[in-house]
């Protein structure tokens, strides 16, 4: 598991000084997951880079098996629309502020929340891509 999530730009933009970093989003990621499920917006865990890619990997090397060429993408390579990631970001924010016992740390919550939309909301207005990195 993460000890946090920062977001990634495909390239740099000078109105970003620094890039808020996701310590309480990492520790609740899978809660977050359940909560995009039920209010049906995209997960917030399939905007990290490399995905499920990286565990299909270690399970392709893990048991030995030949896929003739074809595999996973290698993890890290994949972008997404930053107004994407501001549906997601915003709905979890919208239900955890309707419900905010719903979820542990709730408050620390939005503000992570806040402070990555903020960061997307650059991101969109410049149509520059991004993703979601751990740092253990």
């Amino acid at each position: 598991m993460a000890d946090n999530f920062f977001i990634a730009l495909e390239q740099n933009l000078d109105e970003i000084d620094i890039m808020p970093a996701g310590k309480a989003l990492a520790k609740m990621m899978e809660r977050i997951d359940e909560i995009t499920d039920e209010i049906g917006v995209t997960r917030l865990g399939d905007f990290i880079a490399g995905g499920d890619s990286e565990d299909l990997s270690e399970l392709v090397e893990q048991e030995g098996w030949d896929l003739g060429g074809f595999g996973p993408s290698t993890g890290g390579a994949q972008w997404f629309d930053a107004s994407d990631g501001l549906d997601t970001v915003r709905a979890v924010a919208g239900y955890i502020e309707s419900d905010p016992d719903s979820i542990k740390r709730a408050k620390t919550l939005l503000e992570e929340l806040k402070e990555f939309e903020n960061v997307l909301e650059i991101a969109h207005t410049h149509n520059v891509r991004f993703r979601l990195e751990e740092d253990s």
